[in-house]
């Protein structure tokens, strides 16, 4: 084993049982390949008892993984990692299909990630709504959003669909899931003001290369004035464009 950064320099040595976690994680990381339990203990100064257990707890999480020798770093991490990062992949690979629908609808574009009960922009253009603003980190509600509801209708996780759905009462509940049966027919939901006075929009999921739902792509414009059924096919055009820039990326 390589010599080791304590990464609580302490002599007592961390405290919580949150810092403890961290301690473990940071040792075995710091290490060029597996590290036994009294080697974790003597790095992040604790008790070789107090290591055992957090190591167990981690493997079964699968935070930690054994090997000949010791534990390594686990595939949960570096699955959290790539989740980390998938907002600035999407991001990157949807630059050229947002400008293109841009120059074509006029309107306004916008790439969403779910987050909690919420859709959080990743980049937009303003078209004719400049009322709305176009940073990164807006936030619109994934209940009644066209963004939402193509995220909602592929999503595997029935606990985020749970949550969203769970201020309606039990018959919207049962009109919210059939709205989301349509939109996985159609691959396009569609939202005509119920988010924002005046604005409608439409939207259509993003796909990564697992075939997972990791976003969508909506253009909105002016209620009356968005052309629905010319903008419905670009709208779907720009997502598989994008799913298919994000699977190859």
């Amino acid at each position: 084993m390589s010599q080791l950064s304590h990464p609580f320099p302490s002599r007592e040595g961390p405290v919580s049982v949150l810092d403890r976690v961290f301690a473990v994680l940071d040792v075995v990381r710091s290490c060029d390949g597996p590290i036994s339990i009294s080697g974790i203990a003597g790095e992040a100064r604790i008790p070789k008892s107090t290591a055992a257990r957090l190591v167990a707890s981690l493997v079964a999480q699968r935070y930690l993984t054994h090997e000949p020798g010791g534990v390594v770093l686990g595939m949960r991490l570096f699955e959290l990692g790539a989740r980390a990062t998938m907002p600035r992949r999407i991001a990157s690979a949807a630059a050229p299909v947002v400008y293109e629908l841009a120059q074509r609808t006029g309107e306004r574009i916008g790439v969403w990630v779910q987050q909690g009960t919420d859709m959080i922009s990743l980049t937009a253009v303003p078209g004719r709504l400049p009322m709305l603003p176009t940073r990164a980190g807006m936030r619109s509600p994934a209940l009644t959003t066209a963004s939402g509801k193509a995220y909602l209708a592929f999503c595997d996780d029935t606990n985020v669909v749970d949550r969203v759905s769970a201020p309606l009462l039990d018959d919207e509940v049962e009109r919210f899931y059939d709205e989301l049966t349509s939109v996985r027919a159609d691959t396009v939901a569609v939202d005509q003001g119920d988010s924002y006075a005046g604005v409608a929009a439409v939207a259509s999921p993003v796909i990564d290369r697992s075939g997972s739902v990791v976003g969508a792509i909506s253009v909105a414009g002016p209620a009356g004035g968005l052309r629905t059924a010319h903008v419905t096919p670009l709208v779907r055009t720009a997502s598989i464009s994008l799913t298919r820039r994000l699977t190859a990326a």
